[in-house]
């Protein structure tokens, strides 16, 4: 029997990989069985820390429900940088991949305390090397580093702006029965039973400037996403809470109905139900955050216009100021001039609703 394990993950990542199985509402307990938990934990705004022998558990139900191979690469597709919160922004922000790289080698131990990443440097390339430092089963191992190996393919990808050549992935474990799978997941040359786990880089890549790469004034940017998100109590949170939550871990304009009711693992009309019995509805919500974080970002961050309708999901710069004027009867230069606080909202379907 294997010993317990120390260590803790995030509730988020199980909340991935539920949505990757597409479960719903009552297949819930069946991931969860045996591990301590209950289906509260996968509801967006939940940061429930799991504990690594309950996690391994999880991955165990999850592969049984999943009935065939390959789970892990799926998962992993679905990780991005953002997934992993101020670490990922701060990966996202930095100036060249090199100082991206650091800074995942440097704080991947807070949001998943049972990794390890080292960075070795070679001839021609910088190795992205993976530890996991506690005792877990082989498809577990092999589905934690399929993982980890597309969240660093991610990360290079979005802050060098396009996918790199001549990236080397190696694997310490024998080809799965899946393996042509990789290649196609991976993009590059993939080597089973190496020496250890590890992402190789081509060093040329490792100054290259971050087109992404902004001042401060991003990072404050994303500071007050992070405060927002502390803002809701993490208990007994309404279905509006949740939507909100949901809203604050991302771009909030690219939060469809759908993407709730997926989240929630119910359908629309389901949530339409819920939310109207709390007296609201998707539209009021939606407006309400939307208002309150172009109000922030406006009033509190030297951002321009353009980069804050980015930022909130906007594909258009033009929306964003149509926005601004149905919220508060002027566009987004005249909001940026009023005092804090003194803003009022002209939309009666978010006025008095959604803000701090």
């Amino acid at each position: 029997m294997q010993r317990k394990t120390k260590g803790f993950i995030p509730s988020l990542y199980t909340r991935i990989t539920a949505r990757v199985l597409c479960l719903q509402e009552r297949d819930l307990p069946v991931i969860l069985q045996g591990s301590g938990h209950d289906p509260g934990i996968l509801m967006p705004g939940d940061n429930t820390l799991i504990t690594a022998e309950s996690q391994m558990v999880i991955l165990d139900n999850a592969r049984k429900l999943h009935g065939k191979p390959g789970l892990g690469l799926l998962v992993g597709h679905q990780l991005t940088p953002n997934t992993f919160g101020p670490i990922g922004y701060l990966a996202l922000s930095s100036p060249t991949l090199l100082r991206a790289l650091m800074a995942l080698r440097d704080f991947l131990p807070l949001r998943i305390s049972f990794t390890h990443l080292d960075l070795i440097e070679m001839d021609d390339y910088l190795g992205c090397k993976l530890k996991i430092t506690l005792p877990v089963s082989e498809p577990n191992f092999i589905h934690l580093t399929e993982c980890f190996a597309l969240v660093i393919r991610s990360l290079m990808n979005s802050v060098v702006g396009e996918p790199l050549d001549g990236v080397r992935f190696q694997f310490s474990y024998a080809a799965p029965v899946y393996s042509d799978d990789y290649e196609k997941a991976f993009g590059q040359p993939v080597e089973f039973n190496a020496a250890y786990d590890a992402v190789l880089v081509p060093r040329r890549y490792m100054h290259l400037a971050n087109s992404s790469s902004d001042t401060s004034s991003y990072q404050r940017a994303r500071d007050l996403c992070e405060e927002l998100l502390q803002s809701a109590p993490r208990t007994h949170l309404t279905l509006a809470d949740r939507l909100r939550q949901l809203m604050l871990s991302q771009p909030a304009a690219t939060v469809s109905e759908d993407m709730l009711a997926s989240a929630m693992f119910t359908s629309k009309r389901t949530i339409a139900r819920r939310l109207a019995a709390e007296g609201t509805s998707y539209r009021q919500v939606r407006d309400a955050t939307l208002a309150e974080l172009a109000t922030r970002h406006l009033q509190e961050t030297n951002l321009s216009t353009e980069a804050i309708a980015a930022i909130l999901g906007y594909n258009d710069v033009a929306n964003f100021r149509r926005a601004c004027r149905r919220w508060f009867g002027m566009p987004p230069s005249e909001v940026r001039a009023q005092a804090p606080g003194t803003l009022t909202r002209t939309d009666p379907r978010i006025s008095g609703s959604g803000g701090r």
